[in-house]
């Protein structure tokens, strides 16, 4: 009897000191994943939160583009960490002769792998990040997102102005490194108090930079986008895209029957 009960004692610090090879993807439970609508922010908001964390003095600059890609493409945090120059298929500017500014055209992104922050124990690497196939993806398994002109000219101007890490990651710490959750998470919560009212400060609106994801799938789905376009460049299946954004769906159905009737020649 003592004699198992040390070695369960040894077996508990063996765990501790030594992470599980894996982490897989946990299932949130059904009826708890739908969309806060308090939570999530409308374009002029959103333009005005990232418009505060451009200017915010040291790391602003450099998050910028970050957040961009979570609310112009439907990034998830860990997607836009492990975003890379190979997964970057972006139109170089072209010269408009009559303005002479610089115009910026559709790109994708050809994801293939995110970086969930993972308590460092529990990563393979001893890592606050750790590779994994995406979210709702098979190993191997990628997806291909849209790259509007405005998130095209966030990333040119990134990477002109700070290049790519050394593994040829678009988004890096000030030492090189994976990006700090912790980083990114303080200016978010600095540039919201700026952007916002006392008001909606106070309120669930934008509190996390995830609710940039949860912006753009819901103003895809209120602009009419057909849901099943919507689930394939957000990662989702069509059936968990209705039940996380069900609210939006009467919206979007409306528009629906605009075009329609429209077609039809009302």
């Amino acid at each position: 009897m003592v004699s198992n009960a040390l070695d369960y004692a040894v077996d508990l610090r063996l765990i501790d000191k030594n992470p599980l090879p894996d982490v897989n993807w946990t299932a949130m439970p059904k009826g708890k994943r739908k969309v806060d609508k308090r939570a999530v922010p409308n374009p002029i908001q959103t333009r005005s939160i990232l418009a505060v964390v451009r200017v915010t003095p040291r790391s602003g600059e450099r998050f910028h583009a970050y957040f961009g890609s979570m609310y112009f493409c439907g990034l998830r945090p860990e997607e836009a960490t492990a975003l890379n120059k190979r997964h970057l298929d972006l139109p170089e500017p072209e010269r408009n002769p009559s303005a002479g500014e610089l115009e910026f055209g559709w790109g994708e992104l050809h994801l293939d792998m995110a970086e969930p922050y993972i308590d460092a124990r529990w990563t393979n690497g001893g890592t606050a990040h750790d590779p994994r196939h995406l979210k709702s993806r098979g190993a191997g398994e990628g997806r291909t997102v849209p790259c509007p002109p405005e998130q095209t000219q966030l990333f040119h101007e990134h990477i002109q102005r700070f290049g790519y890490g050394d593994d040829g990651r678009v988004f890096v710490g000030e030492q090189g490194d994976s990006i700090s959750k912790v980083t990114y998470g303080k200016l978010w919560r600095t540039a919201r108090a700026v952007a916002l009212t006392p008001e909606a400060q106070a309120s669930p609106l934008a509190a996390r930079p995830y609710d940039l994801r949860q912006a753009y799938v819901s103003t895809l789905l209120a602009a009419g986008v057909d849901p099943a376009v919507v689930a394939e460049w957000a990662g989702h299946s069509l059936a968990v895209l209705m039940e996380i954004y069900a609210t939006w769906l009467y919206g979007a159905e409306v528009t629906a029957r605009q075009l329609v009737q429209k077609a039809l020649g009302h």
